[in-house]
């Protein structure tokens, strides 16, 4: 592990603007879902949040690493970085266009966001190989990043988790720092992938997964199809309030996984604790799950040809039956019978 360390010579450049604003956005969104407001995570950085996307401006890395300090010192899960790097996928990196140009390639959108985000996230170099069937991709410090270099390592892993899952039949997460957690905690934030700590790199070993061109396609135009539905329903502007960052937590998966002790979990509160408060603003865990599984099966059943037991599957249902009796349930239609 050759991590480079800062001199006097090259500290000018931690005060140079690097990180493009929208990524800075995106992590004070997602950290709003478990109770920590953007003053808090900005304090002592000289950014205003207000202003975040409207100046265009990118943040230095001494303004990232104050802000991350933050982040770390006011959460205790460590697998947060690794959550908040799977939200960086086609849609965060803005990149949903090349999604549509490359769905019958879908390694090759893979490979091209690889490279997108080493000119756009410059904090680790990304180098990718291929040999045989194998895809390596090895992360190589530029910066003195300290305590917070496991932060960082985490949340590209969690990005490259997510960009590869759709691919890859095998997938090796390694990272060179310790955790203690047990590998049952990581296998609940990426079920698709093996994760090594205390490795001697850190870097992350894919066998993609054979699939026809209109397999991948299927797989792109599902992406499409969430992404649709996550604009469609948009939360409201307070997203501090818990129903929005309980539906924002059911937007990202609104599959198996998507249970009230989960989002509970997830959110650092009991399941009563968080039926209670939901309540108190009128809602329903149930009611906001079925709301956006009905959004999402619509979407599913209109932009693409999914078969209707993947749909099933994608929404958590045990079966196709029991996912045409819930939809008929919400929409009063079968699936067949909007499709058609």
């Amino acid at each position: 592990m050759d991590v480079p360390t800062r001199s006097t010579q090259d500290t000018q450049a931690y005060d140079v603007p690097i990180l493009p604003p929208r990524y800075v956005t995106h992590f004070l969104h997602f950290m709003e879902q478990y109770g920590v407001r953007p003053p808090a995570l900005l304090d002592g950085t000289g950014v205003d949040a207000s202003q975040l996307e409207t100046s265009g401006e990118s943040l230095t890395m001494n303004e990232l690493l104050v802000l991350l300090q933050h982040a770390s010192d006011l959460t205790e899960d460590e697998r947060l970085p690794f959550e908040f790097g799977k939200q960086l996928d086609i849609d965060a990196h803005g990149l949903v266009g090349a999604a549509v140009l490359w769905q019958n390639d879908y390694f090759r959108l893979v490979e091209m966001i690889i490279e997108y985000e080493r000119v756009s996230l410059p904090i680790y170099d990304l180098r990718l190989s291929l040999k045989d069937e194998t895809v390596l991709i090895q992360l190589h410090d530029l910066w003195d990043l300290r305590d917070l270099r496991s932060f960082m390592i985490r949340i590209y892993m969690g990005s490259i988790y997510e960009l590869s899952r759709h691919i890859c039949k095998d997938m090796l997460l390694e990272l060179d720092t310790s955790t203690k957690l047990l590998a049952d905690d990581w296998q609940h934030v990426a079920p698709e992938a093996e994760i090594r700590f205390n490795a001697e790199a850190a870097r992350a070993t894919l066998h993609p997964a054979q699939q026809s061109g209109s397999d991948t396609g299927q797989e792109l135009s599902s992406f499409l199809a969430r992404h649709r539905s996550r604009q469609d329903l948009k939360g409201a502007e307070n997203n501090s309030s818990l129903t929005e960052r309980v539906r924002r937590q059911i937007l990202d998966d609104p599959g198996l996984n998507c249970t009230l002790e989960r989002v509970a979990e997830n959110l650092q509160m009991t399941p009563r604790s968080l039926r209670r408060h939901l309540q108190a603003e009128n809602y329903s865990f149930r009611d906001l799950r079925n709301e956006i599984r009905c959004h999402y099966a619509e979407r599913y059943l209109a932009d693409t040809r999914m078969p209707l037991s993947t749909i099933a599957q994608k929404l958590g249902f045990s079966d196709q039956a029991s996912f045409t009796r819930a939809y008929r349930s919400w929409t009063g239609h079968t699936p067949g019978q909007t499709r058609r």
